[in-house]
């Protein structure tokens, strides 16, 4: 099978979020249980290609708000997977990211280029992902391709509203699209409800959290589309790169240390946690002792999602008195000055980093006892998977693609009612048996440690899908035939 993996972000070349990783790592999975994939991406001014040879594949023409556009095609291997990446570059829409422009005409490139034949590459799937690629389904029904299509939704709050003059400009009828009236009254297309709309099949990134948007608590306003879609639409968990689980990315972490086995340089899981938890004490200017729990939160400072004014709420409410707490994490200033003064008044038992630091974050998941997770809604969730790696375990609010990684009780801690209370609650049960009930804490680290996250059992799962799709456009063809 032949797919085309469409996204806006990829790392090791532009890493904004979760779906970086997710596209770095899936497609590598893929093509290892033989699918045809090739990954396209826009070539922003931004990417990190130095570390790549890039190939001119092609030069075209896309007509777009009435001009014609110099598309340049190059190609390049993902520095890891080695599966082929095709970057389309445009000196006006596609050097930077900018909404709706940047993604509507990136779209229409993608299907024109396969259209005119521009890539030798006949994809049989195209594999679309969020609000950025939406108006690709759209657009194979305007052209008349027989391209089947599969929407990964990664987080449904963000959605792409605009002005209904984004279809004049891609040379699309308004009658194929679902136009909506806003309060005052200006009509607009909303990019991830039109890929929703148009897809063949759409899956989101945990099985529960394809079940929650189909709820209007979490639905973010579309979950009377999703429920027309309902039986076209699958949840599967995301994976981790998990080369991280023997050697715990050593050049990050002070004591790097392993589960099983031994090797050079390296320290027993026990003897590592120890020390690194010594270590980050003293860096942080916590008061160092074995016998104080040190919970970390990992993230951006995100009220909407991240739950940080529970978390908040919590320290607050007299937890800074008993336990340790190291957060990480950017985003709403409010709340970072909030977290700023808190950390002033209590800076034994709290410390705080208004940045994201990728070599920091190792060494705090490598020694915390804990990691909190009180998020209000979570697709999917990355840092519990990660932690678990390092041995620390998760306390989370019971929701999305927490509540299908994390078992309570045996690799981590799971609540339930989005609220303070009930985060501390299960705070103090991890605590109890971090503290009370040595051999259980132990069997649970190490269940954490050897939870297995590995993208193959995801991409199997999307291999089924992939083959779902494949069957119904075989159906398609006899029936056109008769």
């Amino acid at each position: 099978m032949r797919v085309l993996f469409v996204v806006w972000e990829l790392d090791p070349f532009l890493k904004v979020g979760g779906l970086g990783d997710v596209a770095s790592s899936l497609p590598g999975a893929l093509r290892e249980l033989g699918v045809e994939i090739r990954i396209a991406l826009p070539y922003y001014r931004a990417l990190h290609l130095r570390m790549v040879r890039k190939y001119e594949v092609n030069k075209f023409h896309v007509t777009y708000d009435g001009r014609d556009e110099q598309v340049t095609i190059l190609r390049v291997a993902h520095p890891i997977t080695r599966v082929p990446v095709y970057l389309f570059k445009n000196n006006r829409y596609l050097n930077e990211s900018k909404f709706p422009d940047t993604y509507a005409f990136f779209n229409k490139a993608i299907i024109e280029a396969i259209k005119k034949r521009k890539i030798s590459f006949r994809p049989q799937i195209i594999h679309i992902n969020d609000l950025h690629t939406g108006l690709i389904p759209l657009l194979i029904k305007n052209y008349g391709l027989e391209i089947k299509t599969i929407l990964t939704i990664h987080n449904l709050s963000y959605q792409g509203e605009t002005n209904e003059i984004i279809l004049d400009k891609l040379g699309v009828s308004k009658a194929e699209a679902l136009i909506q009236k806003t309060k005052k009254g200006n009509r607009q297309v909303n990019f991830l409800a039109e890929a929703i709309r148009q897809s063949d099949l759409i899956n989101t990134v945990s099985p529960t959290y394809s079940r929650e948007i189909l709820k209007e608590k979490f639905g973010a306003g579309l979950d009377g589309i999703l429920r027309l879609r309902k039986k076209d639409l699958y949840g599967i968990l995301n994976g981790i790169d998990i080369s991280f689980s023997t050697l715990l990315h050593a050049k990050y972490v002070k004591y790097p240390f392993v589960y099983n086995g031994i090797l050079k340089h390296f320290y027993d899981w026990e003897t590592g946690k120890r020390y690194n938890k010594r270590f980050i004490q003293h860096r942080m200017g916590l008061k160092v002792s074995g016998n104080i729990p040190l919970f970390a939160y990992i993230g951006r400072f995100d009220p909407e999602q991240k739950g940080i004014e529970v978390m908040y709420q919590m320290l607050n409410q007299g937890a800074i008195k008993k336990y340790q707490f190291i957060i990480l994490g950017a985003g709403k200033e409010e709340w970072e000055e909030k977290y700023r003064l808190l950390c002033s008044f209590n800076p034994e038992m709290v410390s705080c980093h208004f940045v994201f630091d990728t070599g920091l974050a190792q060494q705090i998941y490598a020694s915390s006892d804990f990691l909190l997770i009180p998020s209000k809604y979570e697709p999917c969730g990355l840092i519990q998977m990660i932690a678990m790696g390092y041995g620390t375990l998760p306390v989370a609010h019971r929701v999305g693609g927490l509540s299908d990684s994390i078992k309570d009780g045996v690799n981590g801690f799971l609540y339930t009612n989005y609220s303070a209370p009930n985060l501390r609650k299960a705070m103090d049960r991890a605590v109890k048996i971090w503290s009370e009930r040595k051999e259980e804490y132990k069997k649970m680290v190490e269940a954490a440690i050897r939870t297995n996250f590995s993208w193959k059992k995801s991409a199997r799962d999307y291999i089924r899908l992939y083959e779902k799709l494949l069957a119904s456009s075989s159906k398609d063809g006899e029936s056109g035939q008769k």
